[in-house]
């Protein structure tokens, strides 16, 4: 289900059923999610050589590189994800006002890229819990994992809480039958757009290679008001 086709079911917090059972998840912060195309994952790995501005002194992770994007690697975000990002921001908008088709249409809107980063992870770093400031909107997206960190992620996965090289969200307070965290598990062209005051952590791996991401921080600003002029 898109995230049009979800709110035309929702109705912002007006529910309305379509099935005879269903399961409920009204509240909290939207998660959503993207295949990221293979021609977009190439262009971006292909400029991580570029000379990049160091980013990691605005940045918490305990990893080997933060690197700055261009203006040229916003606009190649901007022309993959915008329309996504939109439709995020716009789904997002009439969650929380309560009506549907509620974003003003007499206005124009523009995506104002804020920063974004690659990062390179390697065995044992981390990126310790945290948030993103001076913006509303940010995401993840993946780019490369090491060549063994599925053979990793098995054996990890028979403890009772598996977590090596994943990224962890957290939201509220444990309760019963309630949880505060979602884990993801890392995969090429994977790609996560979150409200940017999320907490979110990422835990290490410990097998040879590079776990390669990247994030934007993001606001959708609004622009003057359109006028129709008749001739």
């Amino acid at each position: 289900m898109t995230l049009l086709e979800k709110q035309n079911q929702v109705h912002g917090n007006i529910f309305k059923p379509v099935a005879d059972t269903e399961v409920l998840i009204p509240f909290g912060p939207v998660i959503a999610y993207k295949k990221l195309s293979e021609e977009f994952v190439k262009n971006l790995n292909s400029h991580i050589d570029d000379d990049l501005e160091d980013h990691s002194d605005y940045l918490v992770g305990k990893v080997k590189q933060e690197l700055r994007f261009t203006e040229k690697i916003n606009r190649i975000f901007t022309n993959e994800l915008g329309s996504f990002v939109f439709e995020y921001y716009k789904f997002c908008y009439e969650r929380a006002k309560m009506l549907p088709d509620s974003l003003p249409k007499d206005i124009d809107y523009n995506l104002q890229i804020i920063n974004g980063w690659f990062v390179r992870q390697y065995a044992n770093e981390y990126n310790p819990m945290h948030i993103h400031t001076n913006c509303s909107i940010s995401c993840v997206g993946y780019l490369a994992i090491p060549d063994k960190f599925q053979e990793e992620c098995k054996e990890d996965y028979k403890d009772h809480y598996p977590s090596h090289g994943h990224i962890q969200f957290s939201n509220g307070s444990p309760n019963w039958l309630e949880s505060s965290g979602f884990i993801v598990k890392p995969s090429v062209g994977d790609f996560y757009i979150f409200p940017s005051k999320l907490l979110h952590t990422v835990y290490p791996f410990y097998c040879e290679g590079e776990r390669r991401s990247f994030s934007v921080n993001m606001e959708v600003t609004q622009l003057q008001a359109r006028t129709n002029k008749e001739e």
